[in-house]
């Protein structure tokens, strides 16, 4: 299974100028259910260990581990948090002071995803055997499968930090998902016609009374029973996200990689403001520095914290700037500003 999520993640590496990320605005905030803390404490602990998860892109414990040999006092990265009511249940809402923690978790070599998060497109097709197989979209449903499967994939959505998408189907996609034209490619069309980072496309099929498979891009080892459908569900879409995600550490003494950024596609003074400002955003980036000015283009000397592939990663999909070319023999990397 690990090696499939390898392959599917080195094919949207090498498609990068084809994806779309959004802008996570929630990024130092995490809420937590009140049944999975005993009192605010380690309410405010758990929540902190939810967001270096959250940060860092990975649940390994060994960050955590890193963070208690130095001492650190999680609260005391706390800005404020408060008791939030969520369609009826209580949580508890934390948000966390930027400036103190990242230098922090900086020097202790934790890497780290910025604000950019990618957008995980899904198209599940749902076969009970009762009826017709049905495509689960991003509307209301009152199916409890689908009701389910959205749950599940909207909390790990806010714990990871990354948008995980069902596409809203119009008439014209239902007419064509449904019809009978073998040829026709369901996943294809989905994947071409909405804006996503990765694309996972699934089937979950009842194949006896008590008995189910999950094909397609998650897929289970052998027929599982029904109620082990929503863990298989979960713990792959979590295992999916570790690879995808994941930053790779450069190893004990070695420096972040260096490289020019070039920037193209200013028109005034205000542009370049708005890439100073949104370069900032880029965790990947340690510092920069002015390599040279064309009226409408910038080129930046970078050093990064770690690798050039990190820089890329996160960059992948942004919503301002376009990957146009990486020349890794140069050790040049070519963005478009998207005004």
């Amino acid at each position: 299974m690990n090696q499939k999520f390898k392959i599917l993640f080195l094919l949207n590496f090498f498609l990068i100028n084809l994806v779309f990320s959004k802008e996570l605005p929630t990024l130092f905030e995490i809420t937590i259910s009140s049944d999975q803390y005993t009192n605010t404490n380690d309410g405010l602990n758990k929540a902190f260990n939810r967001l270096i998860q959250k940060l860092s892109g990975s649940r390994n414990k060994k960050f955590l581990w890193r963070i208690g040999d130095a001492k650190l006092k999680k609260v005391d990265f706390v800005t404020s948090y408060s008791i939030e009511i969520i369609e009826d249940k209580e949580y508890l809402s934390v948000l966390f002071n930027s400036d103190l923690l990242i230098p922090q978790l900086r020097e202790l070599n934790i890497p780290l995803i910025g604000f950019n998060r990618p957008v995980i497109l899904f198209l599940i097709k749902l076969d009970t055997g009762e009826s017709s197989p049905v495509y689960i979209d991003g509307s209301e449903s009152d199916y409890p499968f689908a009701v389910k499967i959205k749950q599940i994939l909207k909390n790990i959505s806010r714990d990871r930090g990354v948008y995980l998408e069902l596409p809203e189907f119009d008439l014209e996609d239902q007419n064509l998902l449904y019809q009978k034209n073998i040829l026709f490619n369901p996943s294809a069309h989905i994947q071409e016609k909405f804006y996503n980072d990765a694309f996972l496309s699934i089937e979950m099929i009842r194949i006896g009374i008590n008995q189910w498979n999950i094909n397609g891009d998650l897929k289970t080892p052998s027929t599982i029973q029904e109620n082990e459908v929503m863990n298989y569900l979960q713990n792959d879409v979590q295992e999916f996200l570790d690879n995808f995600l994941e930053v790779q550490e450069l190893e004990a003494g070695k420096l972040g990689e260096r490289v020019i950024i070039s920037v193209e596609g200013l028109n005034n003074f205000k542009d370049f403001q708005s890439i100073e400002s949104e370069l900032e955003k880029i965790f990947a980036i340690q510092s920069r520095t002015f390599h040279s000015f064309q009226p409408n283009k910038v080129d930046y000397n970078a050093q990064l914290f770690q690798t050039k592939e990190s820089l890329i990663k996160e960059l992948r999909g942004s919503t301002n700037f376009l990957i146009k070319k990486y020349e890794a023999d140069k050790s040049q990397l070519q963005l478009e500003y998207l005004n």
